[in-house]
């Protein structure tokens, strides 16, 4: 009799345990965990082109919009709607100076004010535009393209005191920008253009040697790497500087001053 009672009791007792173990871990369970609400990200409304412009565009109403953009990558080159509430309509009629890709953001430094004209928009500060004869042979077979970087060759064609021909070849320019081929200015094609004419962005002393060249022989362009183009471009001293001018039905020769050295002259090379 004492063992049943002895054996009841201690089933009693372990139910009676287990129950409050079970109790104790469903209350525990129930316990909310507190987790961190995420910061709310800020923005800024920034001024963004509303569709992809080429170069030299000119803006509308559509042009633009406003655009919500993270306030910890803002540049301060942006446009913000809080400092300038009316830059759309502002900036319409202004024109592009390089493209834009649409949600792309806007900045002053790459436009220009109304009226302005098309090529005189890609010239850069104190630069000039001066077109020369070209052909495919001389341009890479027609495969070089507005704001590619070209070397300027002249070559000088003559004939020696024995009658011999004689053709001499050397670098004029080095790392000059196209600014255009015939009418074609860069707006994104990449086919070739075979032209007659390539519009060549120059500095005042380079306008004056490519002007002697072109009346003294042959001009020819050679592509660069696009690698290069962060290279100063530069002009040859070498270079023979006269022009000829025609006064009054008579020929006259003017040289120019010589330049002050900016490169070590390139050897000539005969043929």
């Amino acid at each position: 009799m004492l063992r049943s009672f002895i054996l009841v009791f201690a089933l009693l007792a372990g139910g009676l345990a287990a129950w409050f173990s079970i109790s104790r871990s469903g209350a525990m369970s129930e316990v909310p965990v507190a987790t961190a609400s995420p910061a709310p990200l800020l923005t800024v409304e920034v001024l963004v082109a509303a569709t992809d412009l080429v170069s030299g565009a000119t803006l509308s109403l559509d042009s633009l919009r406003w655009q919500d953009w993270p306030a910890a990558s803002l540049s301060a080159a942006f446009i913000t709607r809080a400092a300038q509430p009316d830059a759309v309509a502002e900036f319409s009629d202004m024109t592009t100076r390089t493209s834009f890709l649409a949600g792309e953001p806007v900045h002053e430094g790459r436009l220009m004010g109304a009226g302005t004209g098309y090529l005189s928009v890609m010239l850069t500060s104190g630069m000039r535009a001066v077109a020369v004869r070209i052909s495919a042979e001389n341009t890479a077979g027609g495969f070089i393209l507005p704001n590619d970087h070209v070397d300027v060759l002249h070559t000088i064609s003559q004939t020696d005191a024995a009658g011999t021909p004689q053709v001499q070849s050397r670098v004029l320019l080095r790392n000059v920008r196209v600014l255009a081929i015939d009418q074609m200015i860069a707006d994104g094609q990449s086919d070739s253009v075979v032209g007659k004419t390539a519009t060549l962005e120059l500095d005042a002393a380079q306008v004056e040697a490519i002007t002697a060249a072109e009346t003294s022989g042959a001009i020819s362009l050679a592509l660069r790497s696009v690698v290069d183009n962060a290279e100063t471009s530069v002009i040859d001293i070498a270079v023979p500087r006269s022009v000829q001018i025609y006064r009054a039905g008579a020929r006259e020769t003017v040289h120019l001053a010589p330049l002050a050295p900016l490169a070590a002259p390139t050897a000539l090379v005969g043929f």
